[in-house]
């Protein structure tokens, strides 16, 4: 190598498997989150309330492009379907590292779940207007070392992989 050149070094990427609950998989920005990040060989639940078959063309062009996927129904706003999402997900994939939230619902019932299933060290970040976290659950995430952030549909995929650079541990 020449002593002119400059080497860049690039951050290790998060080298564990990541899955994500991605919420408004039958939306055109929950579909775009879904699949970048079945790009980057994350495990993805699609979760939709309508539009099956929308969230099912979601999971196919996941499928088709060799990502590992399952949808699930969901109303965000329904205490046993929110748990029932979780339990889902975990049976699918043995655990939960990452929510996006990119649908306008209330994510309230999302984050208490979130504060009890995402794996420590995973990340929570929603599209939406900024919800009332209540302290109980703020305690919890900060206690599980969850990272918990806001972006506009376009910024989701840099705030998590900002976050997947981050060193374990």
């Amino acid at each position: 190598m020449r002593p002119d050149r400059a080497i860049r070094i690039v951050p290790p990427t998060n080298s564990r498997r990541a899955v994500a609950i991605v919420t408004g998989g039958s939306s055109q920005s929950g579909r775009d989150v879904a699949r970048r990040l079945a790009s980057w060989a994350w495990p993805i639940v699609v979760v939709y309330l309508q539009c099956q078959s929308r969230a099912e063309a979601t999971v196919a062009e996941i499928i088709a492009a060799e990502g590992t996927t399952v949808a699930v129904r969901a109303d965000l706003a329904d205490e046993l379907d929110v748990q029932r999402l979780f339990t889902e997900s975990i049976a699918a994939f043995g655990g939960v590292d990452v929510v996006a939230h990119t649908t306008t619902d209330s994510a309230t019932l999302l984050y208490r779940h979130a504060g009890r299933s995402v794996r420590p060290g995973g990340a929570i970040v929603s599209t939406s207007a900024a919800e009332h976290i209540t302290p109980e659950v703020a305690r919890q995430l900060r206690e599980r070392g969850v990272t918990v952030g806001r972006a506009p549909p376009e910024a989701v995929l840099s705030f998590l992989d900002e976050w997947r650079r981050r060193p374990i541990g």
